[in-house]
């Protein structure tokens, strides 16, 4: 359904922030003398930024825990569900979850926390950095219907991150199966890594082969590019240009968190 965002959360342009936390239990660079309490305070300080500044939602992600794992450990996804729940008790914006490439984590973590999207892969088959990848769409859709969680909305990337595609097709044959066989709630379009501009062209030729559905672009949005973008997309993942130096692991920036939101309303 296309105006699946503008039903659910009242904005005709969904604007998501990301908390990239640092280091969970699980990952090598888990910082054991900080521990958990470090990792939550910098947490609600990113999502009180990201509140004060005006976006409509944010997206909890474990973007630091290289390298990057298949299948979170237990005390990753128990330390995710945790940090959110404390976020959640201060910063009351509607959230969604990203375990990078463990969409049973994302769904579990986002029914456990009352998360309303996740982002995963439903559909492809990929080799690179995160080494070999082939999603199982149907037992994430099935976890999510045993959950009784059909309303977290999925939102399935259809351009490779950190890798390549071994899937040939385009880029819209790709979206139009994460569609119709992946049962996709919404697709999203993005940069070969983040922080990377999507292309345009990209982002309308989805639109385009998907028009039910609503389109996300998930890298390089910034407030330089987001009104053009604006014209065929739906709804944003914001992280890298509202960082520190414009670095994907810095701090959020309020006055790059400021500006981008300022630059959507204008």
């Amino acid at each position: 359904m296309k105006t699946l965002f503008q039903d659910r959360y009242g904005e005709a342009k969904l604007l998501i922030g990301m908390v990239h936390t640092l280091p969970m239990p699980g990952s090598p660079l888990y910082d054991r003398t900080g521990g958990m309490r470090k990792v939550v305070r910098q947490a609600q300080a990113e999502a009180r930024i990201l509140r004060d500044t005006g976006f409509h939602s944010i997206m909890y992600c474990n973007e630091s825990d290289m390298p990057y794992r298949q299948n979170n450990p237990v005390e990753t996804v128990a330390a995710m569900a945790d940090l959110i729940a404390e976020c959640r008790a201060e910063i009351d914006l509607p959230h969604g979850v990203n375990m990078l490439i463990d969409p049973i984590a994302s769904i579990s973590i986002a029914h456990a926390t009352g998360g309303g999207f996740v982002r995963c892969f439903l559909t492809g088959a990929y080799v690179g950095d995160l080494g070999q990848y082939i999603p199982d769409a149907a037992r994430v859709l099935k976890l999510r219907a045993d959950l009784d969680a059909t309303d977290i909305a999925i939102i399935s990337n259809v351009t490779p991150g950190f890798s390549i595609n071994l899937d040939t097709r385009s880029v819209t044959e790709a979206a139009k199966g994460a569609v119709f066989l992946g049962l996709a709630d919404a697709v999203c379009v993005s940069g070969p890594a983040a922080g990377v501009e999507a292309e345009l062209q990209a982002v309308s030729a989805v639109a385009n082969a998907v028009p039910d559905t609503p389109v996300v672009v998930g890298t390089g949005v910034s407030s330089a590019n987001i009104a053009q973008l604006a014209t065929v997309a739906d709804a944003f993942i914001v992280g890298t240009s509202i960082k520190q130096d414009g670095k994907t692991l810095n701090p959020v920036d309020p006055h790059r968190a400021q500006a981008l939101t300022a630059a959507l309303a204008a």
